[in-house]
């Protein structure tokens, strides 16, 4: 239910702005979707070794265009992964996480040109995990009970746009643990590819 409700309340967010915006002819908006992979890291937490993981997401962006300047926002549906290793007594074992993400964004368009951009941007990001999973480890799951539903980290990256076409790379890194008893921080490098649609 809680999931539900904060996607209805993005969607109509998205909604209104771009009534908003499309009214305004020095403020176009460009709305798209897009998809990548991610390599997700936790820090070490309790003692485990924890190692990068890959992942996957995908979703819808909307980005708002200020000369130079533009925001984009999203809304994601990502799964991500870490690994448990050369812990005493323990196998690699596998945490993977499902929630849905809304990143914020302020870019600088490096490069304007007809064809082609080449941008910079950082900002903030909330995910809501809905789903996580640790594979065999009791241990591991006793002194790790939950993750947190609500997380806030921060992006930085840089991308590249051709025609209708975009291409980001994403360092993203965790601001909240992602549990109470996970005293640990999620990080992660994404590579997507998007589409604009209008």
């Amino acid at each position: 239910m809680k999931i539900n409700k904060l996607l209805f309340l993005v969607s109509l967010t998205l909604g209104f702005v771009s009534t908003g915006i499309n009214a305004q002819s020095s403020l176009p908006i460009h709305v798209g979707v897009k998809g990548g992979t991610n390599y997700s890291y936790l820090s070490s937490s309790n003692g485990f070794d924890l190692k990068d993981g890959m992942g996957y997401f995908g979703g819808a962006m909307a980005r708002f265009d200020v000369g130079k300047f533009y925001i984009q926002n999203e809304i994601l549906f990502s799964q991500k992964s870490s690994k448990i290793e050369k812990a005493p007594l323990l196998e690699s074992r596998n945490i993977k996480w499902k929630s849905i993400e809304v990143p914020l964004v302020v870019g600088y368009k490096l490069l304007d040109l007809t064809t082609m951009d080449v941008r910079v941007f950082g900002g903030g990001a909330y995910s809501y995990v809905f789903d996580e999973s640790i594979s065999g480890s009791n241990q591991f799951k006793n002194e790790n009970k939950k993750f947190n539903k609500s997380n806030i980290g921060y992006q930085i990256g840089a991308g590249i746009d051709v025609w209708k076409f975009t291409l980001d790379l994403i360092y993203q890194g965790g601001l909240s643990n992602v549990g109470k008893d996970f005293n640990s921080k999620a990080n992660s490098f994404s590579l997507s590819i998007g589409y604009f649609i209008l």
